[in-house]
């Protein structure tokens, strides 16, 4: 599992605004945290759906941080999951989902990287 580039910047993205913790604009955050303007401008409009960011529109406009618990990366990620067997359908090339032991290792650390995404919050981030 590699978490794309989107979700690390939107990570980035979120975290700045923690730290300043008032409005930034897009071109603040992207010299601030080295992301492409134009990608703060992709991502921001998916924090902003989500209710992570809010953006104040007008010459004095930017972001601002909503909350601070959430869980960024379930946002933008399509999955989380370590392998396709792991998927709701629970497709296996082999037919064996229920019995396979690589599967049950698989189920093992899934487990343990879900525990630690949901108790890793830009709250947390911050605390260091």
């Amino acid at each position: 599992m590699e978490l794309n580039v989107t979700t690390d910047y939107a990570i980035r993205t979120v975290l700045y605004l923690a730290i300043k913790n008032e409005l930034a604009t897009a071109n603040e955050i992207a010299t601030a945290m080295g992301i492409p303007p134009s990608y703060v401008l992709k991502i921001t409009r998916k924090l902003v759906v989500a209710g992570i960011i809010k953006r104040i529109v007008g010459a004095k406009g930017g972001f601002l941080l909503a909350k601070k618990q959430t869980e960024i990366i379930n946002v933008l990620e399509a999955t989380t999951k370590l392998n396709r067997c792991l998927e709701a359908d629970k497709y296996c090339s082999r037919f064996a989902t229920e019995n396979c032991p690589v599967r049950a290792f698989y189920c093992e650390l899934q487990g343990l990287i879900e525990k630690k995404l949901k108790a890793t919050t830009i709250a947390s981030l911050l605390q260091g």
